[in-house]
């Protein structure tokens, strides 16, 4: 069944991440040379405390709108273990949201990282994080490798005790697919979650970082998402779900669908979405479009996104959906009062403007409410405001 508007079922948090650096212990081929390094200074403790207003009050003034006030503040990087301070910062930051704002709205705390650290500092990671995501990186040395997996057990053995709960990001490396379905089957061993996901999402970008996957490496992908997908529905839906997708393995894979997997993507979080059109519905965690150029978009109303080593705010990190229709930065960070007076007068006097997706592809991002139409958009939008008229 094709839709024509999407809504968030499942996961309804205003998420942030905050990259907190370029430094890295990795060197993946397909992480490009904006994202990681080995070189750049790390944030100073006070460097990184002083953005922490701007980023309660941000996250404060959406809360006074949004019907589900919660927020889930997630670290990025490069890879943010690295960084001498993060673990004092992180202890700063949580002691702030206690003292001001607990009693306003709830926050959890998360972190993205590649796994590979120490066990001293994966029980500080437990001590101050409520979820941590693991991303599994196949082309990094046996060593490392290991660590992760050590990593992903004592995160899996201890996290409950700490309430910490983990996912994890399988990176399935065309050249190493073998040992990621390995992987996959050792975490269904311990009967840890996770997401196998294709490299290079956007085969058009440049330079390009996708990754060419044959039938058979496809077919593994769709298989995973027929049967998670299938588990939300009815044994009618399930049906037809299982009818689409061996009819699309039945059809010839072109060069550019082996790309990154372009016909369709699951939820970074594996959230539930709602598929729609015409009174017509079924739920989802993949979904098999990805293209929403011109759609009305929330984006801004569930995620925020901020570079630390460029001192930028992006509504989210990879779409970069702006206002006016373009890409880009929304500010900066050191400027961030007037990022958030600006954000105050338009909701306060009824012109929140609606983004409209300017991308071709969608990524990450996707599970942001969304539709075709602008009427059905705002429908859509009173499931997730408190004063839906604030949309302009």
């Amino acid at each position: 069944m094709s839709f024509d508007t999407l809504d968030l079922k499942t996961g309804n948090v205003f998420q942030v991440t905050w990259d907190l650096g370029r430094r890295c212990n990795y060197d993946c081929t397909y992480c490009p040379v904006t994202r990681h390094d080995n070189f750049s200074p790390h944030a100073t403790l006070d460097e990184l405390k002083a953005n922490t207003d701007f980023l309660y009050e941000y996250i404060d003034t959406y809360m006074q709108h949004r019907s589900f006030k919660r927020t889930s503040i997630g670290f990025t990087g490069g890879e943010p273990t690295v960084n001498p301070n993060f673990i004092p910062f992180m202890q700063y930051l949580k002691n702030e949201y206690e003292s001001k704002y607990k009693n306003r709205w709830s926050a959890n705390f998360a972190l993205t990282s590649n796994g590979a650290m120490g066990q001293k500092m994966a029980e500080k990671v437990m001590e101050n994080f409520a979820h941590i995501t693991v991303s599994y990186h196949a082309e990094s040395k046996q060593k490392l490798k290991q660590q992760v997996r050590d990593r992903i057990l004592q995160f899996h053995r201890d996290g409950p005790a700490t309430k910490t709960t983990m996912s994890i990001n399988v990176m399935f490396h065309a050249e190493h697919f073998d040992e990621c379905k390995d992987l996959c089957e050792w975490l269904d061993s311990y009967e840890i979650k996770y997401v196998p996901r294709v490299i290079g999402e956007e085969p058009d970008s440049k330079p390009s970082f996708a990754h060419k996957y044959n039938d058979e490496q496809l077919q593994y992908m769709r298989d995973f998402w027929k049967n998670k997908n299938a588990k939300l529905n009815t044994k009618k839906k399930k049906e037809e779900e299982v009818t689409k997708v061996l009819s699309a393995a039945g059809k010839k894979t072109n060069e550019k669908k082996k790309l990154g997997l372009v016909e369709g993507r699951p939820c970074c979080g594996s959230r539930e979405m709602c598929l729609s059109n015409k009174g017509a519905s079924r739920n989802a965690t993949f979904v098999d479009l990805r293209e929403f150029k011109g759609w009305q978009c929330s984006v801004n109303f569930f995620f925020l996104h901020l570079e630390q080593q460029t001192d930028q705010v992006f509504h989210h990190q990879t779409c970069q959906a702006r206002f006016d229709g373009t890409r880009g930065p929304i500010g900066k960070i050191s400027e961030g009062k007037q990022i958030v007076a600006d954000l105050v007068r338009k909701l306060e006097t009824d012109s929140m403007p609606t983004i409209t997706c300017p991308k071709h592809v969608c990524g990450c991002g996707l599970c942001a409410p969304k539709s075709k139409f602008p009427e059905n958009y705002k429908e859509v939008m009173k499931n997730h405001l408190v004063r839906p008229e604030v949309l302009a």
